[in-house]
Order: C-alpha cells, then sequence, then structure tokens
C-alpha cells in the first residue's frame, strides 16, 4: 500500500512553541494533528473521540489525541478513520486542551525520513510531554529533587560514583546526532558531569524528532541517577518489529547488565510472545514503562521484564517526597498473554490478582507530566517537562544500575530478570511484600496508598496493588538491602 503523502506526527505532545507560529486548538472539538512532508506545515483534521469517563481528573485530562507510530500512516488521504490493524504498534495519548496550544514541527536539522511510519507492526514512545516554559504548570523535577526525593546517593561505599563499572543500555530508534551535546548542556546546567555515550548507530542517516526526545530523557534521567556507569544507546534501524530485535540482540552481544526499552506495543499481537532476542539470556535485567493507557504494553508485560507503573509525587519546601499517589493515566493491569510468574505467587499479590497471569506494574514512581522530569531535546527547542512511565522507568534502571554496582563492587553475583545466571532481582523485590500484603521492611518500600491507575480501573491500597506494584523506593535503603541478598 502506498504511503500518503499526510502522515500524523507520533508525538504525545502537551505544549510545544513552533518558533513565532503556533497552532490553536479550538477546545469544544477534538483534533488529529498531522504534519505534511512536503510543505513543511502542521495541519489539523476534525477527528471527534469519545469521551474519556473513566479517569478521575478526566476535567484535566480528556480532548486530545494525539496517535504514535504507525497508528494512521498508510493509506489514502481520506483514510484517516480507518481502524487500525490488529498487529499495529501503537499509542494514543489522550491530554489537556489547554496544553496544546501549538506542536512541534518535523526535524529540519536533519532527515525526516524516520517520520514515515513502517508499514508493519511498530513500537511507540511511552510518555507525554508539556513545554516547561507553559504558565500556570509544575516546571518539572530537576535532578536534585529526583535524587532527594527518593534519597538516591550519589556515591557508593567506596566512594566511586553511583552505578560506576556497570553497563547499561538504552534502546531507542532512528538517529539522534546532538545526544551527547544535548546531555552536555543538561548536565552543565544542573551541576552534573555528563556520561560520554556509547552510541551503537543502526539507522544510519534515518532520524526522528520524537524518538530524539525519548532517547534524551533516557540518557539525561540515568545521568542523573547513575553518573558512573557506562552507558550504551542502541539506535534501531527503525520502530519495526524486526529491527527493535536486533538492537536487543545487540545489547546482548555487548554483555550490558541493564537494557532500558522505552517504548510499549498492544500485547495483543501474537507475534510479540514468539521469542524475543535476549529477553531470556541469563545475566541481564530488562526494563520496560508500564505503559500511558488503561492497558499494561509489551515488553513490560513480559515475565522476564521489569514493569514500571508512575505515581503523582508532590514534595516538600526540602524536596523530600511528601505525598504520592498512583498516577490515573499509567499503564496498570494484567496480561492477557502471560502467565503469573512464580515471585507473584504470593497471597499478598494473589489477594489482589485473583487471575492465573502476570500483573503490572512491578514498581512505580514518579511520571505524571504535571510534576513530570526537565529534558533538554535541542532539535525541539530546548528544556520540557515529560511525563510518562518512560520518565519511571528511566529513573528504576539508573536504580538497579546502582545496585548492580554495588554488588559488583563486593564480588556478589550479578542481577538479572531472566531466570538463569545470576540473582533474580524479582524474587528479592517480592521478598519486601510480606504473606499478608504488607512491606515487610517500611524503611525500603514508600507504600502508595491512594490513587488509581490503568485510566482509573485500579485503586492503590495498603501493600501491594496492582494500580503501583509494590510502590516506590527509599533508593539508599534498596541498595543496602540488595547488598545483603
Amino acid at each position: 500500500m502506498a504511503h500518503s503523502a499526510r502522515h500524523p506526527v507520533p508525538f504525545g505532545i502537551l505544549k510545544i512553541r513552533v518558533g513565532a507560529a503556533a497552532l490553536q486548538v479550538e477546545r469544544q472539538h477534538r483534533y488529529l494533528i498531522s504534519f505534511t512532508r512536503e510543505s513543511n506545515t502542521v495541519s489539523k483534521r476534525t477527528f471527534l473521540l469519545p469521551e474519556c469517563t473513566t479517569w478521575p481528573r478526566r476535567s484535566g485530562c480528556a480532548a486530545v489525541c494525539l496517535v504514535a507510530a504507525g497508528l494512521f500512516g498508510c493509506g489514502a488521504e481520506d483514510d484517516w478513520q480507518h481502524t487500525p490493524a490488529h498487529d499495529d504498534f501503537r499509542y494514543a495519548h489522550v491530554l489537556h486542551p489547554d496544553y496544546v496550544d501549538a506542536y512541534a514541527a518535523p526535524d529540519t536539522q536533519e532527515t525526516d525520513s524516520g517520520n514515515t511510519p513502517a508499514e508493519d507492526g511498530t513500537y511507540m514512545l511511552s510518555r507525554a510531554v508539556m513545554a516547561s516554559s507553559s504558565q500556570n504548570l509544575s516546571p518539572g523535577w530537576a535532578p536534585q529533587q529526583f535524587q532527594t526525593a527518593y534519597n538516591v546517593p550519589g556515591t557508593r561505599g567506596d566512594n566511586k560514583p553511583a552505578g560506576y563499572g556497570a553497563k547499561v543500555a538504552v534502546i531507542t530508534a532512528y538517529h539522534y546526532s546532538n545526544l551527547q551535546n544535548d546531555l552536555n548542556k543538561f548536565a552543565k546546567k544542573y551541576s552534573l558531569k555528563p556520561i560520554t555515550l556509547n552510541i551503537i548507530n543502526q539507522a544510519g542517516t534515518r532520524s526522528d524528532s520524537n524518538w530524539a526526545m525519548a532517547s534524551c530523557l533516557a540518557v539525561q534521567m540515568i545521568n542523573t541517577v547513575s553518573p558512573g556507569a557506562i552507558l550504551y544507546v542502541i539506535e534501531a534501524k527503525s520502530v519495526s518489529q524486526i529491527d527493535i530485535r536486533t538492537a536487543m540482540q545487540t545489547a546482548v552481544n555487548l554483555g550490558i547488565n541493564v537494557v532500558l526499552m522505552p517504548f510499549g506495543a498492544d500485547e495483543a499481537f501474537s507475534q510479540n510472545y514468539e521469542p524475543v532476542a535476549g529477553l531470556s539470556t541469563g545475566g541481564v535485567v530488562w526494563i520496560a514503562p508500564s505503559g500511558d493507557s488503561s492497558t499494561p504494553s509489551f515488553p513490560a508485560t513480559h515475565p522476564s521484564v521489569i514493569a514500571v507503573g508512575g505515581t503523582t509525587a508532590h514534595l516538600n519546601t526540602l524536596n523530600a517526597l511528601h505525598s504520592e499517589t498512583a498516577w490515573a493515566d499509567a499503564g496498570a493491569g494484567m496480561s492477557m498473554v502471560a502467565e503469573m510468574p512464580s515471585h507473584q505467587m504470593i497471597p499478598s499479590v494473589q489477594q489482589r490478582n485473583t487471575t492465573a497471569h502476570r500483573s503490572v506494574p512491578d514498581v512505580a514512581f514518579n511520571a505524571d507530566p504535571y510534576y513530570g522530569a526537565q529534558v533538554y531535546t535541542s532539535i525541539l527547542g530546548g528544556y520540557f517537562t515529560v511525563g510518562g512511565t518512560a520518565v519511571s522507568a528511566a529513573f528504576f534502571t539508573g536504580v538497579v544500575v546502582n545496585a548492580l554496582a554495588s554488588r559488583k563492587s563486593k564480588g556478589m553475583p550479578m542481577l538479572t530478570s531472566s531466570p538463569g545466571t545470576g540473582l533474580l532481582l524479582q524474587d528479592s523485590l517480592y521478598r519486601l511484600m510480606s504473606t499478608n500484603g504488607g512491606p515487610t521492611n517500611s524503611n525500603v518500600l514508600n507504600d502508595v496508598v491512594d490513587g488509581f491507575a490503568g485510566a482509573g480501573a485500579y485503586p492503590a491500597g495498603p501493600g501491594y496493588d496492582i494500580a503501583t506494584g509494590l510502590g516506590s523506593l527509599n533508593v539508599e535503603k534498596f541498595i543496602e538491602y540488595m547488598d545483603t541478598q
């Protein structure tokens, strides 16, 4: 099927300025926003969507649907409302209309070939974005606020920087030539020492500003939490199944210890559960966001992946964690495919999950875009407040890197999320929850007891819950705990 000349831009955006131009979105309608590649202009087509009636915060969240990679990518120009194929990989972010008054133009510094959706199944980004300069909005957490809120130590016991010597990789798509420069600028602003990135470019000159943002988010967050890590960025050729899996196998071949996969796909696509490169390889910890929709996404639902959900977190005047509730838009629920893994077969989990399937997430951290992370992406014009479970997943990736590096410095077995070589991280995590549902060590777990996730379908409560899993962590205490495992 030939591609239309007009494609929706796969980007969940709350508010982004486009030079002097701005796209005003009328609040009484909802639009599918698209980019006309020949003229480099932003256009809009009326695309009425059903009201979102299940969100507790629907007064601030239900208006604009921005469709991610491949959702409406093929077909004639008037074929905008066709039903997506069952095997499409897609994400649809539903955002408040107050935050959608302008939309990012496509890449101007690099080629825009990456904006062309693939014809086969494609992975989508798992984050929502708002401009940090927007009035009446939180500017987003700075690195030091993440460090203080979750008690992240900057060094380990031997005074080496946190994460020292551990190898971590971010799987992303398309090439972004400014990634190191953007990290350097971010680090300079926040008085961090930038990590020197090891970039594996499998995409050539293909680029995409949307995935550039995802890459910047991942590396800047990992640098915040694990400044001593050896950080690889593996840029897949495209967002297709085969190219993403090639990038995953590359991480295994490089001997990476911890791998972040900041994307998601509909797990109903049966190809997801065909043998996936690396996920059954011992000695690697695989981490993925639970998703930013009502149901969890693949690969987070895979039993060999640590799934990270989202919370709405508030700080006190000292930047310590004041309160934390489940974030309504974080993906949560039960897998339709994966059976309940052994580490979840404990009474505290089975009291909440009465099915025979895996529940997601395992842990959760700040992901609400109202209180998201500061991220610098030069190709999009500067600093943005970024939310979504890609934020929390990137944060937890750094946490695991620090725990692994601490164990490595003591000559202890490496961590893994797949049965095989190393200590199975899920077993240690779920040992933090007693059989009666409460945490066995409140110094390690921050029990999230309020709010809803999965578009309001799953309430948080004392102990383990499907909305936030085990809750969030006191990172310093978690590292100490992992040193005893």
